[in-house]
Parts: structure tokens; sequence; C-alpha cells
């Protein structure tokens, strides 16, 4: 058979896969907004069902046979980068599935409903040792998948490189020791400035619904397509991506301006999830990289637009308009206080400087529990020992520490360097973007983000996955990992802001 013929069969493959991967996607989505509590066993049910149609499809002779001939092809004599994802992506995910036996994927499915339930349990109880020997199990059970997709690697790096594919477990953890430091030291720097920002005002509680509204003005001038995203209503925000031009924003209710910045960091997921070319969507190649790729689109929207001056010059009359409790506060007190650094606890809410050392410290934890040096015991003193060391902070409960979210719960595991590493992928795409539109935070300014937008649709979207997010990094920058050019963005930033040099 030839390799056209080869080409077609493997394209209906792909598409079979995708479409579970919807159901798993709707089942996702419809587990945190809507699904009652006695209904956990029954999905849990339907989600090994669906683990299994998923591990049988790719456990087929034709299968076996299609991988052999494309694992033979040489990959780089391939001109066309749809056609060339959508066979890098395919072996990728077999060697993933294949070598795992299918019970234990199905395994992996049924316990997530499971462990989610008891993660909601120990978190409103403040109480680890309810959720610890499901955590016990998640973890041994994703140790014991790695061992079967790649024996000769620490687990901990085949989960990791499952999350973002294609780069190099040693060069995450060099970025990551370059970029502690460096905010560390600029922590440092901020803390001796005589600079002090008052945000009580960010704390005044405004109609939820008008919050809400006023968010949806803001990402739909953004670029957001209703005619392609949804949203709906959950306790923890996330963007769900159902098809090649559905991707749903889930958000939750308050009436504080922290909203928007939920609604602007989920809109950046979506809008990749959804941007896509033709060629990539005919192929089912729909919804981009996931895992570091991802987050890198929605904190640029989020921080890098989001949360410069600029944009809140364009943006703060409006919001001044709305709500009246702002019209006696000075754009320049508003810009500060929505990027005032203090340490916090909770990652989710986090500032600009000191968020990346929250999945730092995640990644670390995870990384030793993998090599044995750290028990499951002794987690949670670990964890507010990293955070009280790395952030002068120190959780006040369980709580407040290790349950804060629910990312292990629901089988994250091997993702959390996925957040640091937008922030460092966005310092590299800040400086391609302002190479190509110079005048880029003037057009912020001037509320025009056309440009912007079509910039990311030809430079990223329309890639999707058929990129891996090095190859996407090395098109742009000529470069796959560096986090200097994010110390450096944040760097002038902030010394703007606290004035310490």
């Amino acid at each position: 058979m030839n390799y056209y013929e080869n080409l077609e069969k493997l394209k209906k493959i792909n598409d079979q896969l995708k479409y579970y991967k919807t159901i798993e996607a709707l089942m996702d989505l419809d587990q945190w907004s809507s699904l009652p509590k006695q209904g956990s066993s029954y999905r849990q049910q339907v989600a090994a069902f669906v683990a299994g149609q998923k591990s049988d499809l790719l456990a087929t002779d034709e299968v076996k046979s299609l991988v052999d001939s494309f694992s033979a092809h040489t990959q780089e004599k391939i001109d066309d980068y749809a056609e060339k994802g959508l066979i890098r992506s395919f072996l990728f995910r077999y060697n993933c599935t294949s070598r795992v036996p299918k019970e234990k994927l199905q395994r992996v499915s049924a316990l997530k409903a499971v462990t989610t339930g008891k993660w909601i349990e120990a978190k409103e109880k403040s109480d680890y040792s309810i959720f610890k020997p499901y955590l016990e199990e998640v973890f041994s059970l994703k140790k014991e998948i790695a061992g079967y997709i790649d024996p000769s690697k620490n687990p901990f790096e085949v989960l990791v490189n499952i999350t973002d594919e294609g780069i190099c477990f040693d060069e995450i953890v060099k970025e990551f020791d370059k970029l502690k430091t460096g905010i560390k030291e600029l922590l440092k720097k901020i803390n001796s400035s005589d600079v002090t920002i008052d945000d009580s005002f960010l704390k005044l509680e405004q109609n939820p619904q008008s919050m809400e509204d006023f968010a949806r003005e803001l990402i739909f001038e953004l670029g957001y397509d209703i005619e392609k995203g949804g949203f709906s209503k959950v306790p923890h925000a996330f963007t769900t991506f159902m098809g090649p031009k559905d991707a749903r924003i889930s958000t939750y209710s308050n009436g504080f301006v922290s909203l928007l910045f939920t609604y602007i960091h989920e809109s950046g997921h979506a809008m990749y999830a959804y941007g896509g070319s033709d060629k990539v969507n005919e192929m089912n190649m729909f919804g981009g990289n996931e895992g570091g790729f991802h987050e890198a689109q929605s904190r640029f929207y989020e921080n890098i637009i989001g949360r410069s001056y600029e944009y809140w010059r364009h943006t703060y009359p409006k919001l001044q308009q709305k709500f009246v409790c702002f019209k006696g506060i000075s754009l320049d007190d508003f810009y500060k206080a929505i990027n005032k650094v203090q340490p916090n606890v909770k990652r989710t809410i986090s500032d600009e400087v000191t968020y990346s050392l929250h999945p730092i410290i995640r990644f670390e934890l995870e990384k030793e529990i993998f090599e044995g040096s750290l028990n499951f015991d002794d987690l949670p003193k670990a964890w507010n020992d990293k955070y009280e060391e790395y952030l002068g902070i120190r959780p006040a409960n369980d709580a407040e520490g290790l349950l804060q979210d629910m990312h292990w719960a629901g089988d994250y595991i091997g993702y959390f360097q996925s957040y640091t590493l937008g922030n460092i992928y966005d310092g590299q795409i800040r400086n391609s973007i302002l190479k190509d539109i110079p005048d880029f935070y003037s057009k912020i300014e001037k509320g025009d983000f056309k440009a912007i937008s079509s910039w990311f649709e030809k430079n990223i979207y329309c890639y999707s996955n058929c990129l891996t997010a090095g190859e996407i990094m090395k098109k742009l920058t000529g470069e796959t990992l560096n986090s200097e050019h994010f110390l450096k963005y944040l760097n002038d930033k902030y010394n703007d802001i606290y004035k310490f040099s």
C-alpha cells in the first residue's frame, strides 16, 4: 500500500480519536458544571468505557502496520506542515498509549471522578488525610504508566514530555533554576523599594452580573468570537476544546476586577484552540499544543496585554463609566494596584512576578516524589517549607496549601511546569511581535487589536498542534527555551513601577 493510501487511513483513525477526545471534554465540562454528586459512579463507568475504546482503536494490526510504515518514512522530506504534524502526532500518541495495558488507562479515567470527589471533601474540611490515599494511588498509577511508555527514562521525565512534547527535561530544569534565581533577586529589589501601592479598592465587590458583562465586552474587543466560543459556570476557571470551531470558556461568578483577568486569560486559550487554519481543521488537528504553549497564549493576553499600562489607558475610562467607585481613582494608581507584587499562598491570584514560583514549587515536589526522596506523609510540610523559602509565606492549613487546586485530583501530574513554561515563552513571543509590530503598545492604547490578532493567527494559531512548541519558537525566535527575555521584561516593567534602580 502506498504512502497516500496509508495517509488516508491515518486521517480516519485520527478523526475517531478526536471524536473520543470531544466526548471526554464534554464529560469533563459536565463534571465541573452540572454533574450531580450521585451521578459520579456511572460517570466513572462511561469514562472507563471511552478510555477503553480509544485504547482498542490503537491496538489493531492495521494501526501497527501504519506505525511501521510511517516510522520508516523520513518526516523531514514532508513539506506539508499539517500532513507532517498529523504523522508526528499519531506516532507520539501511539507510543504513549499502545505500550500501556488497557486496564491501566481505564483505571486512570475511572479514578479521576473518585479522586476529584475526595479532593473536594478534603479541601472543604482542610484535611489532607482524606485525599492522601487517593493521591498516592494516582501517583503510583502514573509511575506505572510512565514505565510502560519508556522504562529507560525517569517516570517524571516521561510524564512531563507527554504534556510538553519535544522539550528537553534537563532544559526545563536549567531554565527554571535561572528563572527562580532571577525572580528572587527581583523580589529583593521590590521589597527594598520605598514605593507603596494601595490596592484596597480592588477588593470592593461590584455587581457580579455587571462585572461579567463587562468582562465579556473586553474579550469580544480582543477578538473572542462568540460564534466559535461559549460560556459556562464552574467553581474553577478553565477552557474546554470541543471541536475545530468550538472552545468553551468556563468561569465562576464574582464582582471583583480579578474576574476581568480570568476572562482575558481564558479567552487567550480559546482563541488559540479554535484558531487553526482550514488545512489543520480538515485534518482534525485543532486545539493547539497543550501544556506550556497553550498557557503562553492565555497568559500573553492576560499579562503582556491585559496588565499593560497602554491597555488600561484605553480601557480604564470604560471601567470608570461602568463602575462609578473607580471615578475617584487615577489611572496610575489603578495600574499600580493591578500589578502590585505581594506573595500569596494561592497560585491563581498571584501577581505576575511571583506567579512562576508556584508551578516551579509543584514541579520540584513532583520530581522529588518520583525520585523517591519525598514521601506522601511529608508532602504537606515539604510544600509549606518551599513556600516559606521561595515566597516568604507559609500556608495556614491544607486548604491553603497543597489542596488549593484540583490538578492532582484531575490527573494533571507532570503538567505544572506548563504554567511557568508559558511565561518563559511569552518573553520570547513578546520580543518577536515587537520586531514585527514596532507600534504594538501604541495599537493597544488605541484599542486596535486586529493587527495583533492577525499576527497570532499567522504565526502561531494557524499551526495548531501540527508543530511542537519548540518548532514554533524556533521559527519565531531561533531559540527553543530562554528565560532571560521574560526576566528582562519583568525587571523593566517593575523597575518602572517600584523605582528600585
